[in-house]
């Protein structure tokens, strides 16, 4: 499980920025609405990353399986 860790931390981080395209809708938006935009783009990534994760342990959880069922658990 360190490994799916890992590769969470380093997607997290590759992640983490906000794109060009993000930047600039948040340097032409009323200033009222800057937080609003930040929160639902932050929001936006962890759900990205949540199923990412996700779908991860769902391949790690076949793998498994695979090898079970050739052992012929």
């Amino acid at each position: 499980m360190s490994s799916l860790s890992s590769i969470a931390d380093a997607t997290k981080g590759a992640m983490g920025g906000l794109s060009a395209a993000q930047s600039q809708m948040l340097a032409t938006a009323p200033a009222e609405m800057k937080p609003f935009l930040e929160a639902q783009m932050k929001m936006q990534k962890e759900q990205e990353l949540n199923q990412l994760i996700a779908q991860l342990m769902k391949q790690m959880h076949e793998m498994g399986m695979s090898v079970l069922k050739n052992i012929g658990g």
